[in-house]
């Protein structure tokens, strides 16, 4: 009687070439969902980087807007940021207006607190005292229309805003940059962010309301390493001279 047959070395091979190929199996769907994972991880970057993008471009239109806007109807003109948030909308004056930084109510229009409301009282003490005339301060409002309507730039939230009127970049409150009607506007950089650690800047050239954007964050230059050039004046004056005609 021959002897108990536990499996002929033929069968076993087959066992093990299933068991590897099995195994095999399982490797390779384990590569696929890492590369599949992977990819959703970076397509999801880019899509978040395009938003921020997006989002800078459309700031740098409605800065080319508000600059058009003040040329052509005569009327000084402000962009307003909702800090934190993601909201810009343009808002202009019949009023004259002059900003000084060192007058908390011709500083910009910012939101007024307990210690620039002291400020103020102490000003106008003054004022009262020195008898020294005061100019009223411009009111601003969104003009009417659709094309003047609150804008909100998806995925993206304003984080800093440096300004020539203000001594520090506003992160809070509504923020303002500045156009006036003789063609120039106020230097200013404005901080997007993407939710992705990433940060864009516009930056507003005030000489010739030209903005330009930088796919990091910047501040705002000094007077010195401002681009104040031929260039941008010889913009200016072409972009006043097509208003004209």
């Amino acid at each position: 009687m021959s002897p108990a047959n536990h499996g002929s070395p033929t069968r076993r091979a087959a066992r093990s070439r299933s068991r590897g190929f099995t195994l095999l199996e399982m490797m390779i769907v384990v590569l696929l969902a890492g590369l599949m994972a992977s990819s959703a991880v970076v397509g999801f970057g880019a899509t978040r980087r395009g938003r921020l993008r997006a989002g800078a471009a459309r700031v740098a239109a409605a800065m080319r807007f508000a600059y058009v806007h003040s040329l052509t109807t005569g009327r000084a003109t402000r962009l307003v940021f909702s800090m934190g948030g993601n909201r810009v909308w343009i808002e202009d004056t019949e009023d004259a207006h002059v900003l000084d930084p060192n007058d908390p109510l011709r500083a910009g229009g910012a939101t007024v607190d307990a210690e620039q409301i002291e400020a103020i009282a102490r000003r106008e003490a003054e004022a009262q005292i020195n008898l020294r005339p005061r100019a009223p301060r411009a009111e601003f409002a969104r003009p009417q229309g659709n094309r003047y309507r609150v804008r909100e730039l998806e995925g993206i939230e304003f984080t800093r805003l440096y300004s020539s009127h203000e001594s520090e970049p506003r992160e809070t409150g509504d923020g303002h940059i500045y156009f006036f009607t003789g063609g120039s506007a106020e230097p200013a950089v404005v901080h997007l962010h993407g939710g992705n650690d990433e940060t864009f800047s516009v930056m507003l050239h005030g000489a010739s309301g030209r903005p330009e954007i930088f796919d990091h964050a910047i501040e705002l230059p000094s007077i010195d390493e401002s681009s104040t050039d031929e260039r941008d004046v010889d913009l200016r004056d072409q972009r006043i001279r097509e208003a004209a005609e």
